[in-house]
């Protein structure tokens, strides 16, 4: 070892770097939902660097985070490797080795990436030393347990609900009409089954239609079904709708046959019927009936719709056609929300006019597909950061560098027992060590060529979505046509380059639009209803849009694919 004059490599005196500990937390939503929080694991450490006199140099948490996801990609673990090449701290402390990783090759890499900087990993809990054959074992055995123990609590979860549902027990939420007994089974609540006799009846008899049936109720004041959860009193949502009325001809409980859709199949078991099966099967073949002859002007089809949400009250704009007294029909989008509730109408959720701000959207997308080296260029910077962040190729030619001295090490070990240097005993306890640092390595080295691999992949995409871009500009007029399959094309281009739409009110109550865009800053400024301040391109929100422009590739690449949203 090269002399450093009692000095580390990072100028720090020897002994001193090594004192002072990093202490990471880490708990997944999961854990929190069971009490083991962040709070847990600091109170201890807290205790176990006391007791041992030991200097604190940083505390890391991640609160929420998987122990899938890689230490590098953490927040803090990120800060964690960063604060570990600076040579901040000699050691990171966890409460136990699964904090670092419940995958053995998030473990490795994240032991693999400290060691690299002279950091070592303790655990406060497990006896391990990686600095000895033995110790590494130890190592090699926790980091395994802990993929171990997360695959087996998913089977055990999974397997739990099966069975569960074979049992007949109720997990979720229940359907209308029935109530969960004292003994976990279904009983009808007869009140709701008199509603949903009728409905069934109405419409197998073949004299009423959907809308017949949705105004009816909603015209009787009849609580729509909303939701019920056991040992709670049913929550009515607001009025009737389609897919309500749809939705209870369509449950196969009320002829008797319970269907849940469980991780191995669906899962079919008997609860007390509330029709005769044969007038249920009538009324989904009148239902399909009205719907195959139902004739009319076919509706109005919203090119924004899914996109535009209300500041008010959060919820989703849909379609909403107005009359005037002559007869004209108005095409606005609006809250469903105030038309379905009484808080939406208590918010004074806005509306907006279909044709101004479907035409407001479409000049802006036309501007960018004529002229979208913007968005390229961006596009070309958020790849470069992502490679600038590590050079993928130097990290695979160092792990490969160490797997051949790593192998070179294990002959030298087997020619050292065949000359009797060593003994059997010896051989074994270093032999699994020198076989379990071979397959690590390889197991990271395969990790990396992943990577390289993704990113010669988003490469391709980028060049891929370049022309794409290119070939719609070229298309444009086409694509303007007013044909369906011209607003499909157009519906596909809305949904990839609009990030979201918002409706509101400024303070003197008029509607105003925010719009942002995948290919434009991220604030890009309110439109007033009938009116658009135009905005530039704001350099401090780059960061910001090079993500948006990331997420723009990845759906263009599967437009590409033929699987487009």
């Amino acid at each position: 070892m090269p002399s450093t004059n009692g000095h580390d490599g990072h100028g720090d005196p020897v002994g001193e770097r090594q004192d002072r500990v990093a202490v990471y937390l880490r708990v997944s939503s999961d854990e929190q939902r069971s009490r083991e929080t962040i709070k847990t694991q600091s109170v201890f450490l807290e205790n176990y660097v006391s007791l041992y006199s030991l200097e604190v140099a940083g505390v890391y948490s991640d609160d929420g985070v998987s122990g899938t996801v890689p230490l590098r990609e953490r927040p803090a673990g990120k800060r964690l490797l960063e604060d570990a090449k600076a040579g901040k701290f000699g050691t990171v402390l966890v409460y136990r080795l699964d904090r670092i990783g419940r995958t053995l090759l998030g473990v490795i890499d994240a032991h693999d990436r400290l060691a690299g900087a002279d950091v070592a990993l303790k655990s406060a809990t497990e006896p391990m030393d990686t600095a000895t054959p033995a110790g590494r074992l130890i190592f090699q055995m926790f980091a395994s347990f802990g993929e171990y123990e997360r695959a087996s609590i998913v089977e055990r979860s999974r397997d739990g609900l099966q069975r569960a549902f074979k049992d007949g027990k109720q997990l979720g939420c229940i359907p209308y009409g029935y109530d969960i007994d004292e003994h976990g089974k279904f009983v009808v609540v007869e009140d709701e089954a008199a509603i949903i006799r009728r409905i069934i009846a109405d419409v197998a008899s073949g004299g009423a239609t959907l809308y017949a049936v949705i105004k009816s109720l909603n015209d009787e004041g009849i609580p729509s079904p909303g939701h019920k959860y056991r040992g709670r009193p049913r929550k009515h949502g607001g009025r009737w709708g389609r897919s309500t009325v749809r939705g209870i001809i369509h449950q196969a409980a009320y002829s008797g046959t319970h269907v849940v859709n469980a991780h191995d199949g669906p899962v079919e078991r008997s609860v007390p019927a509330i029709v005769e099966p044969e007038l249920q099967q009538k009324a989904q073949a009148q239902l399909a009936e009205n719907k195959r002859y139902s004739g009319g002007k076919p509706g109005r089809k919203y090119l924004l719709r899914g996109l535009i949400s209300c500041e008010a009250c959060g919820g989703a704009f849909v379609g909403d056609p107005a009359k005037s007294s002559n007869g004209r029909r108005y095409n606005y989008y609006g809250c469903w929300k105030k038309k379905a509730s009484s808080e939406g109408r208590a918010a004074g959720c806005p509306r907006v006019g279909a044709e101004w701000i479907e035409d407001l959207v479409w000049t802006d997308i036309r501007g960018f597909l004529e002229k979208p080296g913007e968005v390229l260029e961006r596009v070309r910077k958020s790849l470069e950061s992502e490679s600038e962040g590590e050079n993928l190729e130097e990290r695979r030619a160092d792990l490969t560098r160490r797997l051949k001295a790593t192998q070179v090490e294990k002959n030298r070990l087997i020619k050292a027992y065949s000359q009797e240097i060593i003994d059997d005993e010896e051989l074994e306890v270093q032999l699994v060590d020198l076989r379990n640092r071979i397959e690590n390595l390889k197991m990271l080295i395969s990790a990396v060529e992943a990577d390289l691999a993704h990113e010669v992949e988003t490469q391709q995409v980028a060049a891929s979505t370049e022309a794409w871009l290119m070939t719609l500009r070229d298309r444009l007029e086409e694509i303007e046509e007013d044909t369906e399959g011209a607003w499909q094309q157009r519906r596909e281009i809305v949904t990839l380059l609009v990030e979201r739409i918002t409706v509101g009110r400024d303070a003197d109550g008029r509607v105003t639009v925010s719009v942002t865009y995948r290919f434009a800053p991220s604030e890009s400024g309110a439109f007033m209803y009938g009116e658009r301040d135009s905005t530039e391109f704001n350099p401090d929100h780059a960061d910001e849009e090079g993500e948006l422009a990331a997420v723009f590739v990845r759906e263009v690449a599967d437009v590409l694919a033929g699987n487009a949203p």
